[in-house]
């Protein structure tokens, strides 16, 4: 896998003379970051997929649920953009082993805890550890493939969707053998093991800028439109993103409360058909982009995310497959472009910082959206929430028509 990424995407790559390490290993570098991406999205999915048996539990609304949800999510979004400062005092290769033992420390004592208000502690510290990945990741690739970005993009955002798919699969019937503490407890250690192999695989390149790129970046600083764009930008992007925070924080309880499945396992599964079309659509939707323009392929993703959310409420259960993995589709693929496009739009001298905002403003939706979801839910039903969620993404669109680019 390593070998043919390495060689798809180094054929039409300039390399420079000041990156031996990184003109060597680039196909290590993606191949790890993706895999890295994609433990981020599997500890990410982790509690809104065991959130229905934390509900039954403790006799929870979904107002509380959403809660708790938001108790992740509150230091997941809020910390991304000092991390993109943070890394270039501390190196991104240090951060991003920090984020796993976080992350894995906080999963395996939440599952020999017993009190509402320790889960939301630990929810929170689980954050902080899951926030470091995204505003280094990105950046790092970007660095890697100028080029063809968009396709090196595609391929990383696929190992997200990897986690994402993988989660629900693993997490179902690990919780069933098991039950839902010792699951957590167990998948804690994969972030271990991953943290060791970044340890003693990467040699983290120096972060170099050139004299040319600093004055670029100089004459950057004046150029309001160059900001504005990128601040538009996010505020687009961070509209479009709804669907998907809304949907991965209450598409399991939606599958066992709304449409009655029994079986938690048969509910993991539906909530793994969510992101099985992340496999092949992110490289997919990437290399597009590069052909037809981010813009114009963004659009109609977010056309089709919003079709398709509202088919989940309309369609029969035997066929609710169908519309999931639609959303799928439309929704890594968006995720691929936005990163692309970002990178397109921002000055390289700061794209981490911009990246950092980016990414704070895209998971703070993952703070708010829930507990109103939970609110809206718990007074009119899950239809009437994923329909709203159907609507409000719509209106990035024209947000989105107002971003500048040369692409």
């Amino acid at each position: 896998m390593t070998f043919l990424l390495h060689g798809i995407l180094n054929k039409n790559t300039r390399y420079s003379i000041e990156e031996p390490i990184l003109e060597k290993s680039r196909g290590i570098y993606l191949a790890l970051l993706s895999a890295s991406h994609g433990l981020n999205h599997f500890y990410q999915l982790l509690i809104p997929v065991v959130i229905p048996k934390i509900t039954a539990e403790y006799q929870l609304t979904n107002f509380v649920a959403g809660i708790l949800l938001a108790c992740f999510s509150l230091t997941y979004s809020l910390l991304q953009s000092p991390i993109g400062y943070l890394s270039k005092l501390f190196g991104r290769k240090r951060l991003l082993i920090l984020s796993f033992i976080i992350t894995s420390v906080s999963f395996l004592a939440i599952g020999f805890v017993d009190n509402l208000i320790l889960f939301a502690l630990l929810f929170l510290f689980a954050g902080v550890g899951g926030s470091i990945y995204h505003p280094i990741g990105m950046p790092l690739l970007s660095e890697f493939y100028k080029e063809n970005r968009g396709q090196a993009s595609g391929f990383h955002q696929t190992g997200g969707a990897v986690g994402s798919f993988v989660a629900p699969l693993v997490i179902g019937p690990l919780v069933l053998l098991l039950n839902w503490r010792l699951a957590t407890a167990v998948l804690s250690t994969l972030g271990i093991a991953l943290s060791l192999i970044v340890w003693f695989v990467i040699v983290e390149p120096k972060q170099q800028v050139k004299e040319e790129t600093k004055q670029q970046s100089k004459g950057a600083k004046t150029s309001v439109k160059m900001y504005s764009s990128s601040l538009v930008f996010i505020v687009a992007a961070m509209i479009a993103v709804t669907g998907l925070r809304g949907l991965d924080s209450f598409a399991n309880q939606y599958f066992i409360y709304g449409r009655g499945i029994t079986n938690f396992a048969e509910a993991a599964f539906l909530f793994s058909m969510l992101k099985i079309a992340g496999l092949f659509s992110s490289p997919l939707c990437g290399r597009l982009s590069d052909i037809f323009g981010r813009k114009k392929v963004l659009i109609v993703l977010i056309v089709i995310q919003s079709a398709s959310i509202y088919a989940l409420t309309a369609t029969p259960l035997s066929i609710l497959a169908f519309p999931c993995i639609l959303f799928g589709f439309a929704s890594f693929g968006s995720l691929t472009i936005t990163d692309a496009f970002l990178a397109d739009i921002t000055p390289r001298e700061y794209v981490e910082t911009i990246f950092g905002l980016h990414y704070t403003a895209s998971f703070l939706t993952s703070v708010y959206i829930p507990p109103i979801q939970g609110v809206i839910i718990d007074s009119y039903g899950f239809d009437a929430s994923f329909l709203a969620l159907s609507a409000l993404i719509l209106f990035s669109i024209p947000i989105f028509l107002k971003v500048k680019t040369r692409f």
